[in-house]
């Protein structure tokens, strides 16, 4: 049985082209197993796409491989990228997407895959990376599919990394995608940064639309009404939270929004 073959798009479904995409990769390989992370990114959203992939990989074997598709850059000199990592595989636009799976702890290899001449010039996920996803998905080496390049070379964006200032005690994070409850997920990994947050007297949020008093929480049902909480998410991110109630709405916060926590030492 071959590996699983995961796509992440942000092309919805009320077009055509995630269709498009799975008859390529039907149409030469039959046998591939198929699973959607989603296709409801928000357009041109890099950084959610980012988040779900990131969050996603460690839950999927050996052998899989990703096709991340959110490329507002298609057709223009922008590489796509063949990433290996973990015993895995990760195909994705060179436009910050991959920043972090890169960013996560492990070794990885990097090739640059070429876009033939044939390829339409706005539909690169059906005609670049559906063709060199089954290629890898069948077993086909990465140097046969692109040229190593060094994982410095690679794309990595601002908001997949947090920005700490040990002497104003602070933490400056991005909001990386907002869940339909209205959970606010945050760049912050909860392995990293948990331990700081709930273990500090206060945590104070700040951003352009508010300013208030974070509670570190276990669940949702420990807040009360309209209180903002910041807890271990699902994911394995810290998240605001609220309990049945948009947090991002009273926060006033979108994808992509900066937000800083202002920790205070406990005495």
């Amino acid at each position: 049985m071959l590996p699983p073959l995961a796509l992440l798009t942000d092309f919805g479904l009320s077009d055509p082209y995630v269709a498009q995409m799975k008859a390529v990769f039907l149409s030469q390989c039959p046998d591939a197993r198929i699973v959607d992370i989603s296709h409801d990114i928000t357009p041109f959203h890099y950084e959610q796409a980012g988040f779900f992939l990131e969050a996603s990989r460690k839950h999927f074997p050996q052998g899989t491989v990703f096709v991340a598709v959110v490329d507002p850059g298609v057709g223009s000199p922008r590489s796509i990228v063949l990433l290996e990592k973990a015993g895995q595989s990760f195909l994705a636009p060179d436009n910050g997407l991959l920043s972090l799976v890169l960013s996560a702890p492990g070794v990885a290899t990097a090739y640059s895959c070429p876009v033939g001449a044939e390829a339409s010039h706005t539909f690169h996920g059906r005609d670049v990376f559906a063709p060199l996803a089954i290629r890898r998905l069948l077993g086909e080496p990465p140097e046969h599919l692109g040229i190593p390049v060094p994982l410095s070379s690679l794309m990595q964006e601002d908001w997949a990394r947090v920005e700490q200032d040990s002497q104003a005690q602070t933490l400056t994070a991005r909001v990386l995608h907002i869940d339909r409850f209205g959970n606010t997920v945050l760049n912050l990994s909860a392995t990293d940064w948990k331990t700081s947050l709930f273990q500090a007297a206060a945590v104070q949020l700040r951003s352009l639309q508010a300013s208030v008093s974070l509670r570190c929480v276990r669940v949702y049902s420990e807040l009360q009404a309209t209180e903002i909480g910041v807890l271990e998410g699902s994911q394995g991110f810290l998240e605001l939270a609220a309990n049945q109630i948009s947090a991002a709405e009273i926060l006033g916060l979108s994808c992509g929004d900066t937000v800083t926590l202002a920790l205070s030492e406990r005495a």
